[in-house]
């Protein structure tokens, strides 16, 4: 597994190893190995979904002009 992969590849890595999990063929061993990475990914893939919140900016409408909302950081 890279080190810093696109959010898309994380998630698809994801998706293959659920799918993995689902079937019926896997040993227990093979299963914990695959739940155990599988939860590496969520964490990855819930870091870069946190990452691009804190960058996008909200935007609030008040007294007819576009403002950014504090608290909001851009990289």
């Amino acid at each position: 597994m890279p080190k810093k992969q696109n959010f898309e590849d994380t998630l698809s890595e994801l998706q293959s190893i659920v799918q993995k999990l689902e079937s019926d063929s896997l040993s227990l061993d093979k299963m914990v190995h695959f739940f155990e990475d599988g939860m590496k990914l969520m964490k990855i893939c819930r870091a870069q979904l946190d990452e691009v919140e804190n960058r996008i900016s909200t935007l609030v409408k008040e007294n007819d002009e576009l403002s950014e909302k504090p608290g909001i950081e851009q990289s």
